[in-house]
């Protein structure tokens, strides 16, 4: 096309600019003109397919970088290729651009309209074209990461440089293109300058795509994964823990932290950690993993924590088979190991009643005298403890701390009732006392008349008792209580003396 124009420039030194050399440039404008239009086409196609990639989840984060880059590149070329339009028109209007049935009507082969509009002797639009369209080249390659320039560039095809000319007074760009030049031809120029704008911004977008394109999977999680060997250990027994990341990277090895040590991670991204189990209980192991996130540079790092059980070996034990004893009616704590077994593992029943509990701590809640047993199955295997299920024994009746004996009479009067315990018992079992007889005799009383009273509280006979003072001895008989297994029992008399 330059060539083109070198011909058409040689022609005009004879003045001579014949109607087919001004249609050849009406040719190759519209030329250029419907490949302007293919490429904007293009250009929407790249924009969709990138709205529609921005859906798929594993290529979000690379679509995030590089669609609005696209969407810069096209846009700097629009505004660009206006640009140009818009000096398009105005170089008609400068060759006398009228309207006529609808139609532009200009003088194409006007030389000076584009010497006029472009030189810098007339209006300068030559050097502020050419400083716009280095601004747009600079600003399309800016998109482009400073690191990949040199080897990534697309290939712009918006060339800048002043051409060669035969005529050694066309020094700047301005005049080499536009210096006596038929307006027709100008317009053809611009047209393909428009078509250099457009292109470089369809290669800079197809570029971006192009850079999504290259990801097949965006790794955009990631996590802790760890094993041992056992959850459950006793002392001296080994234990191995691994440790790594999810979605690891050969290129970029985790650092691990297992139990506060740093561990080196191996080809596989894992880091093994070995201990000997050791104390008991549940033994907590923290661990932390930092890694480099490949879609930000960012380092990440994730915290989880594993836990391990540390059982105790069985050792000696006896069982008491004289004392292997249950009461009805009471709780009666019993404590069960699961031996070398895991305790989680126990399940413990009871044949003679109700029990509850956890944690190798039990309460057995006999409902009947007699044979039972308690069941301890650990993992599947059943061991059976014979239990001998009694009634409680009968407790002792008292008045305040003593059954019977010498007392103050004011103390005596000042308990107000009787009351029932058992005597040196681990067992907290509550005795009601439902009723009784309380008499006096000695000083105070002519005769020995029992007075019956119901509960515990002597409220009832306390006509009597004001007769009683030092010398009197007070007899308290037929003593009812009722103990916690809903049975009532006589209990034997007892007797004070009051002094």
């Amino acid at each position: 096309m330059i060539n083109l124009m070198y011909l058409v420039l040689t022609a005009l030194l004879a003045l001579n600019v014949s109607n087919e050399i001004l249609n050849a440039f009406k040719v190759v404008d519209n030329s250029l003109l419907s490949s302007n239009q293919v490429i904007k086409e293009s250009n929407g196609i790249i924009l969709s397919s990138l709205s529609d990639q921005a859906k798929k989840p594993e290529l979000a984060a690379k679509v995030a970088i590089w669609e609005p880059r696209a969407k810069q590149a096209v846009s700097l070329a629009t505004a660009m290729s206006s640009r140009i339009e818009g000096l398009k028109q105005e170089l008609k209007k400068e060759s006398g651009l009228r309207i006529e049935d609808g139609k532009e009507e200009f003088k194409e082969d006007d030389l000076e309209a584009p010497t006029r509009l472009f030189s810098k002797a007339g209006k300068g639009e030559g050097d502020k074209l050419l400083a716009e369209l280095n601004k747009f080249k600079a600003d399309l390659i800016a998109l482009v990461p400073k690191e990949d320039q040199r080897t990534q560039l697309p290939s712009f095809p918006l060339d800048l440089e002043v051409p060669k000319t035969q005529n050694k007074n066309l020094k700047t760009w301005a005049d080499a293109y536009f210096h006596m030049t038929p307006s027709v031809a100008a317009i053809t120029i611009l047209s393909k300058f428009q078509n250099d704008v457009l292109r470089s911004g369809n290669l800079m977008a197809d570029y971006c795509q192009a850079q999504i394109g290259k990801v097949e999977v965006v790794y955009d999680r990631f996590e802790i994964l760890t094993s041992q060997n056992t959850g459950y250990a006793l002392p001296g027994q080994p234990i191995e823990i691994k440790a790594g990341i999810g979605t690891f990277s050969s290129a970029a090895k985790p650092t691990i932290s297992i139990n506060g040590v740093s561990q080196v991670a191996n080809d596989s991204g894992f880091a093994v950690y070995r201990t000997t189990a050791g104390g008991g209980g549940t033994i907590n192991v923290p661990i932390s993993v930092a890694f480099k996130d490949p879609n930000t540079g960012n380092t990440v790092t994730k915290n989880t924590t594993i836990s391990y059980t540390v059982g105790q070996p069985s050792g000696a034990s006896i069982f008491l088979e004289k004392m292997n004893v249950m009461y009805v009616g009471v709780d009666n704590p019993i404590q069960v190991s699961s031996g070398s077994g895991k305790a989680e593992k126990m399940a413990v029943s009871f044949s003679g009643g109700s029990i509850s509990g956890s944690g190798g701590k039990y309460v057995c809640v006999p409902t009947a005298t007699g044979p039972a047993t308690v069941t301890v199955n650990v993992e599947g295997k059943s061991t059976t403890f014979p239990i001998r299920v009694k009634l409680l024994p009968d407790p002792v009746p008292y008045v305040g701390q003593q059954s019977g004996g010498k007392i103050q009479a004011a103390q005596f009067k000042a308990m107000g009732g009787v009351r029932a315990a058992l005597k040196d018992s681990d067992f907290d079992a509550p005795f009601t006392v439902q009723s009784y007889t309380i008499a006096g005799n000695g000083a105070g009383f002519e005769f020995y008349t029992p007075v019956n009273v119901n509960g515990a509280r002597w409220d009832g006979a306390n006509t009597m008792l004001q007769k009683a003072r030092p010398g009197s001895t007070i007899f308290i008989d037929d003593i009812i209580v009722r103990g916690p297994d809903g049975k009532n029992r006589k209990l034997p008399s007892i007797a004070f003396q009051l002094q």
